[in-house]
């Protein structure tokens, strides 16, 4: 990574500092609800999962499209980048955007299933594969903005991946080796746990991968 694309990487970062601040402080809000009960946890998981949501989607809208419709990357023709080039450095700033609240309020969820008592530690496979399915879920969105040019696009593309988080939740439960474990006192790591993480990374890699084949067929920046 030469120093322009580091300097790229550190502007997402920096631009977009108050909206990571506010989504980790939300998420952690959240968390700090769902301790408090009950009630509380279900409307801080509600919150907490909102927050990380959100967080994808406004990095992707603003991060790329909203920059696409306002025309603001013509300041990239003076610079000594290819598109491809700059797409990998847009790609790095906002995947790195988001891992840094990502990790924060993961570690955050899994740790409050670990110190909650009325909580049962069998939740923390299930928790383990909601994370990553939150992220797999960014990398999607992000790959759908850095291909999608039309609004109308990337408005379904929003929907049907916000979508894909309930229906994920829903199916998961109702896989027996994840579903009749989350009840007990201890997680069980059993093989169909391994299996659907392992397919969950790949997809994620997937959707990161993509953009930088197809970055170096570019011609125009984004």
């Amino acid at each position: 990574m030469n120093l322009l694309t580091r300097k790229l990487v550190a502007k997402e970062l920096y631009v977009y500092r108050w909206l990571l601040a506010g989504a980790t402080a939300a998420g952690y809000a959240g968390l700090m609800s769902a301790a408090a009960g009950e009630i509380g946890f279900n409307i801080g998981f509600i919150v907490w999962l909102t927050a990380v949501i959100a967080l994808g989607v406004m990095l992707a809208l603003f991060g790329v499209a909203q920059e696409r419709k306002e025309r603001s990357l013509l300041f990239m023709l003076s610079l000594p980048l290819s598109p491809g080039d700059y797409v990998r450095a847009k790609l790095l700033g906002l995947l790195a955007s988001f891992l840094l609240p990502w990790a924060l309020l993961s570690a955050g969820a899994l740790a409050l299933i670990l110190l909650m008592p009325g909580v049962a530690d069998g939740l923390l496979p299930f928790a383990v594969l909601l994370c990553v399915f939150l992220l797999m879920n960014f990398a999607l969105v992000l790959c759908g903005a850095l291909h999608i040019t039309s609004e109308a696009g990337m408005g379904g593309l929003i929907i049907l991946t916000n979508m894909s988080v309930s229906l994920f939740m829903m199916g998961i439960g109702r896989i027996p080796e994840i579903g009749r474990h989350m009840p007990a006192a201890t997680p069980v790591w059993n093989a169909t746990f391994w299996l659907l993480l392992a397919a969950e990374a790949a997809l994620t890699t997937l959707a990161l991968s993509l953009p930088l084949f197809t970055a170096a067929r570019r011609r125009d920046f984004l």
